[in-house]
């Protein structure tokens, strides 16, 4: 049974076509100077929200072009790769890779979860272009001038992941989303790039397909396909 999500707030209701409910299993409110999506069951974990300005943000921009993530791109030396981001979330790989210079333009399915990206985008001032939709979709129609150099993916997965932050996330996301099908936007991505494809996955999970080369982190990989 997918989850009820209500608003808080009528403005928000009618943006996002929610029903006007603060008694839904998730709900969409304004508080603490943001937007955030808070499950009211008994048990649940904390409410999820964007913040660009929290420890882990800055420590992922200090880390730099040294990141597994960056050099899985192809951030060196002056190379600033535009980036398609087509499985955004809650942005924390599409802005780190905004930050360190790349044009990024980040997707995402779920206009609840692109709400709560975009008030963080805009509470970071940050100039990321957040497109909501189906990502697929969206690289089909491209015309080949727009093509981005690479293509992004994290593709949802039904593994759970240790950390304890992750996890409250991947809880929402799961509930919200369910699995992504990440054979058909893997080959929406290798259609589009023009230089290539990374697809973010746990370290010991299996291959989407064998990659050109990887690069592993402690407990996430990067497979990189070149186009």
């Amino acid at each position: 049974m997918n989850p009820r999500i209500g608003a808080a707030e009528p403005e928000l209701a009618q943006a996002l076509g929610l029903p006007l409910d603060t008694q839904s299993d998730f709900v969409l409110e304004h508080a603490n100077g943001r937007l955030q999506l808070r499950d009211t069951r008994e048990g649940a974990p904390g409410p999820i929200y964007v913040d660009f300005g929290s420890h882990d943000a800055a420590r992922r921009r200090d880390a730099g072009r040294q990141l597994p993530l960056a050099r899985a791109v192809g951030v060196k030396g002056d190379a600033r790769p535009f980036v398609l981001d087509a499985t955004a979330g809650l942005g924390r790989d599409a802005c780190t890779l905004a930050a360190l210079g790349c044009r990024v333009i980040a997707v995402e399915r779920s206009p609840v979860i692109a709400a709560l990206l975009r008030d963080g985008l805009e509470r970071a001032g940050s100039a990321l272009e957040l497109v909501t939709g189906d990502a697929c979709e969206y690289m089909a129609a491209l015309a080949d001038a727009d093509r981005p150099d690479v293509v992004y993916l994290d593709p949802m997965f039904p593994e759970r992941r240790k950390s304890a932050a992750v996890k409250k996330e991947m809880q929402y996301m799961q509930e919200l989303l369910g699995a992504d099908d990440a054979d058909a936007l893997f080959a929406a991505a290798m259609s589009c790039a023009g230089k290539r494809v990374v697809v973010k996955r746990p370290v010991h999970a299996p291959e989407l397909a064998p990659p050109n080369h990887k690069i592993e982190g402690k407990t996430v990989r990067f497979d990189v396909y070149v186009v």
